[in-house]
């Protein structure tokens, strides 16, 4: 299916199995209708690169975490590691999405994030 230009859709899925796949579901189903998708995600949970939608635009951002915060059965201390150690690399990834912005075609239309 050829993609319209003008409408390019973000998704910032929890670094959670489940959720992942919820997103890309959501990302199949935006493209569908023609939207270009970018995926951002955290080297916490990175998707496997032989599974990765050759349609979508993918983008890994660093997350520093150490193995008592990721191996914790403690969803929330895992949460709040998260949060405290991706605001800056999200930011500095969206930043450059959008800077990018000026020169394409496909204008971000909005960003979807399940946090």
């Amino acid at each position: 299916m050829e993609q319209s230009k003008g409408r390019r859709v973000i998704l910032f899925p929890l670094p959670f199995q489940s959720r992942i796949n919820s997103m890309l579901e959501l990302a199949d189903v935006l493209h569908s209708k023609g939207f270009s998708i970018t995926i951002i995600y955290t080297r916490f949970n990175s998707l496997n690169p032989s599974t990765l939608n050759p349609n979508f635009t993918h983008h890994s951002i660093p997350v520093d975490s150490s193995e008592t915060e990721v191996t914790t059965k403690d969803v929330n201390v895992i949460l709040s590691c998260l949060n405290a150690k991706c605001v800056e690399p999200f930011k500095e990834c969206l930043a450059g999405l959008l800077s990018n912005d000026v020169n394409s075609e496909d204008l971000v239309a909005c960003l979807i994030s399940d946090t």
